[in-house]
């Protein structure tokens, strides 16, 4: 008996997290891609457009240390990324072709393949250069990504994360505060309620930098540092189950800055 397909693991987990992020990320690629009707032009090169800032995002994401907490999160961007080179490797064969398209309905010469890159092709020659150059790119693109990548990447989903994140605000809290060493001192809300919301935690940790008096909180969904003089800062994280060594480098940072 045939085995069903499985779901791509990158289309699995907004289903498994339900991370508003995600939807509102996607928000206006969806206006267009689950619209009524056939796209537009602006519409293709939006998506383009899109796509390209999603891609240099990635990439300098990635020079960030914390930019990913766990092998799992590897696989998931891992699995969006193949997809990624292997869809646009398609739409590069499919502008090759499109160059037909015009051509057919008098929009353009007719390219010629034949009279690429010679000196005399003229507009056809040129534009035969062109499709030649995205046929290839496209199928270069289209092909790289093995079959198997799908299930080499799941390996990673396997895989022990030996510093088990927080499951919650007060879980980090309670972390950070090992981290932070003597010169930190948890206090637990101050109406002595307890903290079982995974997002939110009334307690604070007070550390002492340079003879400064910091208090650490999470306000609002944001982890903040407030100087004793009023000084505010929001930290370049808002997860709640944030890994508390990355929350000790941003405090850290934070506090030793002149």
């Amino acid at each position: 008996m045939e085995q069903p397909v499985r779901q791509a693991l990158w289309r699995q987990f907004e289903d498994e997290h339900a991370m508003c992020l995600i939807a509102d990320t996607c928000t206006g690629v969806r206006n267009i891609t689950e619209a009524d009707g056939a796209v537009e032009p602006h519409d293709i090169i939006a998506l383009t457009i899109a796509g390209a800032e999603a891609a240099k995002g990635v990439l300098a994401g990635l020079d960030d240390e914390w930019a990913l907490y766990t092998p799992q999160q590897v696989a998931y961007a891992a699995s969006a990324l193949c997809a990624q080179i292997t869809d646009a490797g398609q739409a590069l064969e499919k502008l090759d072709a499109y160059l037909d398209v015009m051509a057919e309905r008098g929009d353009i010469a007719a390219p010629d393949m034949d009279l690429a890159g010679r000196a005399e092709a003229g507009e056809s020659g040129r534009l035969g250069q062109a499709q030649m150059a995205l046929g290839a790119i496209g199928y270069a693109a289209s092909t790289v990504v093995p079959p198997n990548a799908e299930e080499v990447v799941r390996l990673l989903v396997g895989a022990q994360h030996l510093s088990p994140l927080p499951v919650g605000a007060h879980d980090a809290m309670t972390q950070l505060d090992q981290l932070l060493g003597d010169h930190a001192k948890l206090f637990a809300a101050a109406d002595g309620a307890s903290c079982h919301d995974s997002e939110y935690c009334r307690c604070r940790i007070e550390l002492t930098r340079d003879r400064a008096l910091w208090s650490f909180r999470r306000v609002d969904g944001d982890w903040c540092l407030v100087r004793d003089d009023g000084h505010w800062v929001e930290l370049a994280t808002s997860d709640a189950c944030a890994d508390p060594r990355h929350l000790t480098a941003l405090i850290e940072h934070v506090v030793q800055a002149p």
